[in-house]
């Protein structure tokens, strides 16, 4: 902070030496002076202090970190996937006081447009929502390298020195969730049971939902020895309710009885269908008892994708200087990155031994002694 020493009033800059016209200063004005400098001095110091020692007063405002987030395919307010990134960011915004901008991109061709727009505007993280982005994603990172990049659902062969991915082993939740499911449709329809899914676009990160869920139908089955089936459709879209609600409809009048929906907008479609059937659904990525307050009395459960946590730590390590480019989190069912949120309204109906069953069958995942079927082996 600069800062100019002004004489006293009617006294020079050296007071020692007399004016030409033979001005003094007056007796005691010097010592006075001399008090206000000391005075000052120590005020200006105990500034500097501040902003050295304290990391931040002065300089506080001026250093606030700025967190972009680019949303996959659809709007923050999907009940799902893009708004639980959205959470773990406003969360951080909250807490660590950072600034945060959320920019929707509904296509992929809105991708690199919003992430230049971001970067460009010297945004110090930028998280890209969904596998999706992540090609679009590493063009921006190898052109803005003093720019860190997260990216959920995304993976790198060559991991990339600004970017950190965000995966997670939701195939240790989707498991259960089908043993679960197999359980009550047993339970509900033993004529005919019968259980179904409706996923967005068929890709990896969907089938890591699916093929899991299928496995642990197919695990209640050699359990129990039953033979509850199993139907799905894929949608090829996360952001058509309407969509999913076709699918959904047209796997009920097959005879299913629990709808497992994979797929943000589209999926909540599918759960919406099965719940005017009066039929169950098990919920994805949130849990959706509380994002789909319609559905509450029909969901079993939801099959947790705890994003937010990710992406708070990510915004957190940024914030702390610690952010490691080039590396990954996985969240699993042993760190809590993954799991199953509560039965809610089906507490006291789920039978003891059910319970019993998924939390060992949880056990036995974090143990390593059950495979959860994924990945696919090929020919299976």
């Amino acid at each position: 902070m600069p800062y100019t020493m002004r004489p006293a009033p009617g006294c020079s800059r050296r007071p020692s030496r007399p004016k030409k016209s033979g001005a003094r200063c007056k007796p005691g004005q010097h010592e006075e002076r001399e008090a206000r400098v000391k005075k000052t001095n120590k005020i200006v110091s105990w500034l500097v202090g501040c902003a050295l020692v304290g990391g931040v007063a002065l300089a506080g405002a001026e250093e606030r970190l700025k967190v972009g987030m680019v949303s996959d395919g659809g709007p923050f307010d999907d009940a799902g996937f893009n708004e639980n990134c959205k959470e773990g960011l406003s969360r951080a915004m909250q807490e660590f006081k950072v600034f945060g901008y959320f920019r929707e991109g509904f296509s992929p061709k809105d991708y690199q447009d919003k992430l230049t727009e971001l970067s460009e505007k010297n945004y110090r993280l930028i998280v890209g929502v969904g596998y999706r982005m992540q090609d679009d994603l590493a063009v921006m990172a190898g052109k803005y390298t003093n720019t860190w990049f997260a990216i959920v659902d995304g993976h790198y062969e060559k991991p990339l020195p600004n970017v950190m991915s965000l995966e997670f082993a939701v195939d240790q939740c989707a498991f259960p969730a089908g043993f679960l499911a197999a359980a009550w449709a047993d339970l509900k329809d033993p004529d005919d049971p019968q259980v179904g899914f409706v996923g967005g676009v068929r890709t990896e990160i969907v089938e890591q939902f699916t093929a899991p869920y299928q496995a642990g139908v197919e695990y209640y089955n050699r359990k129990y020895g039953k033979q509850v089936a199993v139907l799905g459709e894929y949608s090829d879209t996360f952001n058509s309710a309407s969509k999913g609600r076709v699918l959904a409809k047209a796997l009920l009048e097959k005879g299913v009885d629990v709808i497992f929906g994979v797929g943000s907008k589209t999926g909540n479609g599918a759960l919406a269908a099965a719940r005017e059937k009066g039929k169950w659904g098990i919920g994805v990525d949130v849990d959706q008892y509380y994002s789909l307050v319609d559905e509450q009395a029909m969901l079993l459960t939801s099959c947790l994708k705890r994003m937010d946590n990710a992406v708070y730590a990510v915004v957190q390590a940024a914030r702390q200087g610690t952010f490691k480019g080039g590396s990954s989190y996985l969240g699993t069912l042993e760190n809590q990155g993954v799991g199953l949120a509560p039965y809610h309204a089906f507490e006291h109906e789920i039978p003891e031994q059910i319970k019993k069953d998924v939390e060992l069958i949880r056990q036995e995942i974090v143990s390593g002694s059950l495979s959860t079927g994924w990945p696919v082996k090929p020919g299976s």
